[in-house]
């Protein structure tokens, strides 16, 4: 071999220049488009799940579709099932035809063996809706990030920003109103505790004060202070119902006691009378039927003085059970007002957070709006996570313009995060 003479700027050719600038250039292509090589559907292997179209290229017969089932087969026409896992297209036609000569089925097979439905691919991380999507042939990674709704972390424009800050100002405005009228409705719960017909605005939930003070209420007030009287007039209604029962059921108590006294006396004289006949009757001065009728009598009131101490209890235990309803009625009323009472006080809390937080991202919005070259600066890492049929799974360090295979999970990353 010779030796080369000595390099200059002088002494190397045009060609040579040629060369170095070419295997520059191949380096920073190398550079930028990562390490992850472009796949293609052709090489996926068949997996449990996958939906296949076979037919018979010489006859006159439709396809058929065939499933391939967890224990890895599919069902095909005169052989029945072919474990097709792990299998390219092409590498499952050329078994497949193998076994209809070797069972003198067909001479000379002519098959045709497609993917009808493919596994789903998953995009996961910052991206709006992550999750499964539906594969098909030559998708790549941007156009996936596109099925899940784009990146989560985007860079707002102007006329974006003003119509996000609108609509937290419309839900600040909403809010402080809700606010109000939360108020304003506890309020009127604290007068119908006290049976008031008047809402008092000292009445107002501690934390709502400051809204109630800064906004005019006067509507909200008269409309709220008619509910009250409306609830209050049905409260006493169905009170005075019960109470006027519970003084009817008294006096029927009264009268019935009287009856009952009377009653008594009656059965007294009755039994007096049946011990005088009774004598006489020993003494032959009267007859057998008149002492039957004088003992008759008796039991007559004696039943008559059972049935009144029946009709005096029934009585009681109808004042015993008007005397409960007019209590429930307060106790079931008290409680529902302060559970409502309770309910208000966490909405107001709820309505005061959300309006909170309606103001720190109109914060927010400022701020990013004057940091915004900050923002522009933010890039994706794109990663690819692949489970070969039967092997280890693997992970690729992917661009936007890699080719996806089924069941592939696309994780998206800020870079450097």
């Amino acid at each position: 071999m010779g030796t080369l003479p000595p390099l200059s700027a002088t002494s190397l050719s045009l060609r040579f220049w040629g060369t170095y600038f070419l295997a520059i250039v191949l380096l920073a292509v190398g550079l930028v488009v990562g390490p992850a090589p472009p796949a293609s559907a052709s090489d996926y292997r068949l997996n449990a799940g996958d939906v296949l179209t076979f037919d018979f290229l010489d006859d006159a017969e439709l396809p058929i579709t065939a499933t391939v089932s967890g224990n890895g087969e599919a069902q095909f026409p005169l052989i029945g099932g072919v474990n097709v896992v792990g299998l390219t297209i092409t590498e499952a036609i050329e078994k497949l035809g193998s076994e209809y000569r070797r069972r003198d089925i067909l001479v000379d097979p002519k098959l045709s063996l497609n993917i009808s439905t493919f596994r789903p691919i998953f995009v996961l991380g910052e991206v709006r809706s992550p999750g499964s999507f539906p594969f098909y042939s030559g998708l790549t990674v941007e156009q996936a990030i596109g099925l899940a709704g784009g990146m989560q972390v985007v860079t707002a424009n102007a006329s974006d920003r003003l119509i996000v800050r609108a609509r937290l100002r419309a839900e600040i405005e909403a809010a402080k109103a809700e606010i109000v009228h939360e108020a304003v409705y506890a309020a009127r719960l604290a007068a119908q505790l006290k049976s008031s017909e008047k809402v008092d605005l000292k009445d107002v939930p501690e934390v709502a004060r400051t809204h109630v003070e800064e906004l005019p209420v006067d509507g909200v007030i008269e409309l709220e202070e008619k509910i009250l009287k409306e609830d209050l007039a049905a409260y006493r209604s169905q009170a005075q119902i019960l109470t006027e029962g519970i003084a009817q059921a008294e006096g029927g108590i009264e009268i019935l006691n009287e009856l009952v006294q009377q009653q008594k006396d009656i059965v007294s004289n009755s039994v007096d009378d049946v011990a005088r006949v009774g004598a006489l009757r020993q003494r032959g001065l009267n007859t057998e039927s008149e002492l039957s009728r004088a003992e008759n009598s008796a039991a007559t009131e004696k039943a008559q003085l059972l049935e009144t101490f029946a009709t005096l209890a029934r009585t009681r235990q109808e004042m015993s059970e008007l005397k409960l309803q007019l209590a429930k009625l307060a106790a079931d009323r008290k409680k529902d007002i302060l559970t409502q009472l309770q309910e208000r006080e966490i909405a107001i809390k709820k309505l005061i957070a959300e309006q909170r937080s309606a103001e720190e991202q109109i914060l927010l919005l400022a701020a990013v709006a004057r940091d915004e070259s900050k923002k522009n600066q933010i890039s994706y890492a794109y990663e690819v996570r692949r489970s070969a049929v039967g092997g280890k799974p693997t992970s690729l360090q992917a661009s936007l313009v890699t080719e996806l295979l089924p069941g592939d999970v696309v994780v998206v990353s800020i870079a450097g995060m």
